[in-house]
């Protein structure tokens, strides 16, 4: 489908599309910070409205990803030493089972990080 002659400059340009909105982001909540404090805004509410959220999105997916792939790599990793062909149903069905099983597993990775348990038996108490 392509070749190394057209891909590379598809993977080149879109790296330098991403670098360059990146670039921007950084840029512009530097410029608001900045516009911020000059205002005589408080540094608090200057780091709130730019800052990142305090539970990050982007590292829940991260996770879900680094989970799927890794569980459909061990899946392509089984299926080299099964007796079967790969144009076999079979095979799509041990890589498809490997990949519910990694987002299984970031099931329940993010409940246990989004709700911790206590492992101590007593109940937290509230704070006055």
């Amino acid at each position: 489908m392509f070749d190394t002659g057209s891909l590379v400059p598809i993977v080149f340009l879109l790296t330098v599309a991403f670098t360059l909105v990146g670039l921007a982001k950084v840029i512009s909540d530097v410029r608001i910070r900045r516009r911020l404090i000059d205002t005589g805004a408080a540094p608090e509410l200057a780091r709130v409205i730019v800052g990142t959220p305090k539970e990050d999105p982007g590292l829940y997916s991260t996770l879900k990803w680094g989970i799927v792939l890794g569980a459909v790599g061990l899946g392509l990793i089984l299926v080299q030493f099964l007796p079967y062909r790969s144009d076999e149903p079979i095979v799509l069905g041990v890589i498809l089972v490997f990949a519910a099983a990694g987002l299984l597993a970031y099931y329940a990775s993010a409940r246990r990080l989004v709700h911790p348990t206590a492992k101590s038996g007593a109940a937290p108490q509230p704070s006055q």
